[in-house]
């Protein structure tokens, strides 16, 4: 059926209740949805936007950030290991959720990663099985234009899944001299990225469908084509507050129903079977502790009745976060190459939007230039540094600093350091990314990218009342391990080395705007890494699928402990982060959610 109205929904009764609209969740409600004798409800907060092209024009990707009608735009508390800095968390407040705002870039994380999974008592969760569920959730479309900078194994990646992915519809020219100046130093590329080897550079897939030059996304890809589904409701503008428990006398607790506000007023939806939250990684926890589950002490200061005691709801958080360093291009080999830089005008950005519809333009390149590296490949200093990291764990678990559940994490992610897995990321970005410099027009620019993907910080995201349309506290408590910063300065400081090498070298001016090179001591750089560096929008493990003796939130079905029928099914509950963008994995896991509901795995 079309988008429901309210009158569908308020004190209507419904099989499941999907809590929240976005990328996983319209992945599971779908799914589940294609049973014509079960009935679905999607509550979503945000407005629908389909058809919106801010959305779905691959030239206007960012532009919805920090606009209130697509984004929560969500702050962070005050960080006091950045002298007070609060940093902004965006996250997608529409049907599609962030899949509808995000920067297109569509992989895998190494295979290690997701066994990694296993290895914290998760027993089948492992690459074999993630791997399927990959596969159902897309479906590749070749590229239109052959190109040397791209492979693929289409018997591997040809799914029939409903979101579409290709990979750049043209490339700047930048990108044969970045993989050629890797390979002199022996970063050789990955033949094959999509299936659990992402040591390397690649060029990485996006969601553009090709065809039709759009962006592929949650809303037009699993709500659209099954919008006439009599047993599919979906309610936008509603805003989740609780999830209605009734509790046994062992203190297990069952949902009836799930409260949310519409229109300022609130309303009730019951619940036949199951609620799935997939609010994402900073609301699912919030609604878990709205309604009663989480740790004692945060229901009790927020105000909130215990319903079930649950320590792990809203810790274990962890976030990739990223910072550029911008080079000056030679003016006279701009005519060479393309670059993002005619999109910051607005008179050029809408002249773009029209090549774009012609299969024109800069609207064509995406940043998708990606190489994953490990410690060893990035830093002379990896031995040092790495021996450093285990002291510091070994002095933490000396002074009981760590529970075991995290001393079980950094035991794994001590070992994949040591066995040269990836763990640094750099994408080659085709314009000017960074700050606090800004561009001088006419000038081009390229950009090198760091990623911190593995952190061994650990922060939280808990409520701070029990008004649930206050946004929740948010903790990342950044650099709380000094290893993370201190691979942060690595990673720029290989990126100078790089473009130190031919033939990128021959195509630079050598000024680097930002920093600049008068930043160049360890302890400059980290103060530029600290003051300038933001979110990459990756959060994990807020509600994590882990033992309950190690923290857990969710056990491997995704049912949260001490419940009979609430599961989380969102990146929330990747119990340690992995070595990729997260897009592919949030359907990956709203599809491997369903099928668990079915009863097929």
């Amino acid at each position: 059926m079309p988008l429901g109205s309210i009158y569908d929904v308020s004190g209507k009764t419904f099989d499941f209740v999907v809590i929240g609209g976005g990328t996983a969740g319209l992945a599971v409600a779908a799914r589940l949805s294609e049973d014509s004798d079960v009935s679905v409800l999607v509550l979503e907060a945000g407005a629908a936007n389909l058809d919106d092209p801010l959305i779905l024009i691959p030239a206007m990707f960012g532009v919805a950030i920090n606009n209130p009608h697509y984004d929560w735009a969500f702050q962070t508390v005050p960080q006091e290991t950045l002298d007070g800095r609060s940093l902004f968390w965006p996250r997608g407040k529409t049907l599609g959720g962030s899949s509808a705002i995000n920067y297109f870039p569509f992989h895998r994380p190494p295979k290690s990663d997701i066994d990694a999974f296993e290895k914290l008592g998760n027993p089948g969760w492992n690459w074999d099985l993630l791997k399927k569920y990959y596969n159902k959730s897309t479906g590749f479309i070749p590229p239109l234009e052959k190109s040397e900078l791209i492979t693929y194994n289409l018997e591997e990646c040809n799914g029939e899944g409903p979101l579409k992915y290709s990979y750049p519809l043209s490339f700047s020219g930048f990108e044969k001299p970045y993989r050629e100046a890797l390979k002199s130093i022996g970063i050789d590329r990955v033949e094959d990225p999509l299936m659990g080897k992402t040591k390397g550079t690649w060029i990485s897939p996006i969601s553009i469908h090709p065809k039709d030059r759009t962006r592929s996304y949650a809303a037009n890809m699993y709500y659209t084509p099954n919008a006439d589904r009599k047993n599919l409701t979906v309610l936008i503008s509603a805003h989740v507050a609780k999830v209605e428990l009734e509790k046994s006398p062992d203190g297990i607790a069952t949902a009836t129903g799930v409260r949310f506000i519409y229109d300022g007023k609130s309303h009730s939806a019951l619940v036949r079977k199951e609620v799935v939250l997939s609010a994402g990684a900073i609301m699912s926890p919030q609604i878990l502790e709205l309604s009663g589950i989480g740790d004692e002490d945060i229901l009790q200061n927020a105000g909130i009745e215990v319903q079930v005691e649950l320590p792990g709801v809203g810790a274990n958080v962890q976030e990739h976060i990223c910072k550029g360093t911008t080079f000056e291009v030679r003016t006279e080999v701009q005519d060479q190459f393309t670059s993002f830089e005619s999109v910051r005008d607005p008179v050029e950005r809408e002249r773009q939007r029209e090549l774009f519809k012609q299969g024109k333009g800069t609207s064509r390149l995406a940043p998708s230039c990606m190489t994953f590296l490990p410690l060893s490949s990035v830093s002379p200093e990896a031995e040092n540094i790495h021996r450093d990291l285990k002291e510091s764990i070994k002095a933490g678990i000396d002074a009981n600093r760590y529970t075991s559940g995290l001393q079980k994490q950094y035991k794994l992610q001590l070992e994949y350091i040591e066995q040269d897995h990836p763990n640094c990321e750099v994408i080659f970005a085709q314009g000017f990314t960074t700050s606090p410099r800004t561009l001088e027009p006419g000038k081009m620019y390229v950009s090198m990218v760091s990623f911190l993907n593995h952190p061994f910080s650990r922060g939280t995201i808990h409520i701070k009342s029990n008004n649930p349309l206050d946004p929740p506290a948010i903790d990342p408590h950044y650099f709380e391990e000094k290893y993370d910063l201190s691979l942060f300065v690595e990673i720029l400081k290989f990126n100078r080395r790089l473009v130190q090498q031919e033939p990128l070298k021959s195509l630079l001016t050598g000024k680097e705007i930002n920093p600049g090179l008068e930043v160049n001591t360890d302890e400059d750089i980290a103060k530029y890494l600290k003051d300038n560096f933001s979110t990459t929008y990756h959060t994990a493990g807020s509600c994590s699928m882990l033992p309950l003796e190690d923290g857990g939130v969710v056990d491997p079905k995704l049912k949260v402990y001490h419940t009979t029928n609430i599961r989380v099914a969102d990146i929330s509950i990747i119990p340690l982060h992995i070595g990729a963008h997260t897009h592919a994995t949030a359907y990956a896991i709203g599809e491997l959610a369903a099928d668990i509901m079915k009863g097929k795995v």
